[in-house]
């Protein structure tokens, strides 16, 4: 295998995460539409580390388990930031 075959399977997997997110961004679109009808606040602290806890239990490596929570962590900020502008809108 090349170099250059190695960058077209990442292309390909970069396409598939850049589609995840804006489906994962779509579902907190409702949820802040649920939340604002709800009057629940944006943030639930236990469900994020109940989140976290449960996809680094998915990882296969440490190394993995680590940058999951970094990932996932971040994730979750901006869905927060977008739930939060959607309620300032409305």
């Amino acid at each position: 295998m090349d170099l250059n075959e190695l960058r077209k399977e990442i292309d390909a997997v970069d396409r598939q995460i850049v589609a995840l997110f804006e489906k994962r961004l779509e579902i907190s679109e409702r949820m802040a539409e649920y939340k604002k009808n709800t009057g629940m606040p944006v943030q639930d602290k236990a469900r994020e580390a109940e989140k976290i806890a449960q996809v680094q239990s998915q990882a296969h490596t440490d190394f993995s388990r680590q940058h999951i929570e970094e990932l996932y962590t971040l994730l979750m900020s901006l869905s927060r930031k977008l739930q939060e502008e959607l309620i300032k809108k409305s």
